[in-house]
This record gives structure tokens, C-alpha cells and sequence, in this order.
């Protein structure tokens, strides 16, 4: 009997090996991009309760609410890709949103009397909501 000494892998080895790190790799893809989502919105309810923070500090030294996010940027500073804007803002209450260049998610939050949800999404005054429009 002859001995073939030819040392390797073969064609169809090599194919199986490649297709199930190609199965692998759809896999782990997926995983990372749905944590990636959690920390999106996890980051945008951060500055969000972040916000209120400030806004508080902000009514206790001018006995009403910032109406734009500037004016408490001594207080906070929010993530560089987010964008909170408030829409609505006085001496009983404010409302704002929050969103990020990298998803279509936006979050948002109201506080006090005589103020509804901005995107509608928010069910009760001081809890974060977050949803896609």
C-alpha cells in the first residue's frame, strides 16, 4: 500500500470551515448590534434624567425653567452625538426630547403641571419614554 504524502486540507474542508464562520459571524453581528441599540437609548435616557438635573438647578437660582438647553450646559453636559431640544418650558413645568444621529429612536420627558408630552410618546410626567416615529 503507497502512502500519499501530500499534507493539507482539501477543497471541501476549507469551504465547511469558511461557511461556518460565515454562520458565526451573521450570529455575533446580530447580538452586537441589538446592544448596540440598548446603549443608544440608554445613553439618551441618561441625559435626559441628566436634564432634569439641571433644570432643577436652574429653577431654584431663576424661579422658572430653562426653555433652552444652553442655558444649562453649566450643569450638564450631554452626549456628543445627542441632540435635546425643549420644547416647552415656564415657572410650573417643562417638556424635551432627545435624540442621536445614529438611530431613529428618539426619547422624551415632562415634568410638572400645565405640560404634555412632546412627541406623544410619554404616558405620565416624569417618566422617560422613548419609542420610533
Amino acid at each position: 500500500m503507497k502512502r500519499n504524502d501530500r499534507s493539507g486540507f482539501t477543497f471541501v474542508e476549507i469551504m465547511t470551515a469558511l461557511a461556518l464562520l460565515a454562520v458565526l459571524t451573521v450570529i455575533a453581528w446580530g447580538k452586537f448590534s441589538k446592544s448596540y441599540d440598548k446603549a443608544l437609548r440608554a445613553t439618551m435616557m441618561s441625559d435626559l434624567r441628566n436634564l432634569a438635573t439641571a433644570q432643577e438647578i436652574y429653577y431654584r437660582e431663576h424661579l422658572t425653567y430653562a426653555d433652552d438647553v444652553s442655558l444649562v450646559t453649566e450643569s450638564m453636559t450631554p452626549s456628543p452625538k445627542s441632540t435635546i431640544v425643549i420644547t416647552d418650558a415656564h415657572t410650573r413645568g417643562w417638556a424635551a426630547y432627545n435624540q442621536m444621529d445614529a438611530t431613529d429612536e428618539r426619547c422624551e420627558l415632562y415634568v410638572g403641571r400645565d405640560v404634555s408630552s412632546p412627541l406623544g410618546y410619554a404616558g405620565a410626567a416624569e417618566r422617560i419614554a422613548c419609542d420610533t416615529p
